[in-house]
């Protein structure tokens, strides 16, 4: 009996501890993260949205949505695999039907947990980055 409840400390203790470690965020996430990280860009709550935007996938957890006004980095709160599915119609939430915004809205039925308005050149640099990670178009 002793031999038994040790063993079953021992199991758990040892989930205990996987479960506890922070996960590595996937290598293709962690490269736009470095991107933002050293390019020091600067988030925003809210931005303003048309009819006629567009977007384009880096990663399963970051897009570029492009406005008539400008491009903008969107990174969701998790994973977003409905990105690639087209199979699957999503509805989205959105408080505001001419705003983005972060924490209330998504986009393919993913949560926006952070949005990064991008210069040209930044844009540009970003989907020639997603396409060497196999995300973008």
């Amino acid at each position: 009996m002793k031999h038994a409840c040790a063993v079953f400390l021992v199991a758990a203790l040892s989930l205990i501890a996987a479960c506890s470690s922070t996960p590595e965020a996937a290598p293709d996430t962690q490269t736009i993260r470095d991107y933002v990280e050293v390019g020091e860009l600067e988030g925003v709550q809210h931005i303003r949205v048309y009819s006629n935007d567009g977007w384009a996938p880096l990663t399963d957890k970051y897009v570029i949505y492009t406005t008539r006004a400008s491009d903008y980095l969107i990174e969701f709160i998790r994973r977003c695999r409905e990105l690639q599915d087209n199979s699957v119609i999503v509805g989205d939430h959105r408080y505001d039907p001419n705003r983005l915004r972060v924490n209330e809205d998504t986009l393919r039925g993913c949560r926006i947990g952070k949005i990064y308005p991008l210069t040209e050149g930044q844009a540009n640099e970003l989907r020639s980055l997603g396409k060497m990670l196999g995300g973008g178009n």
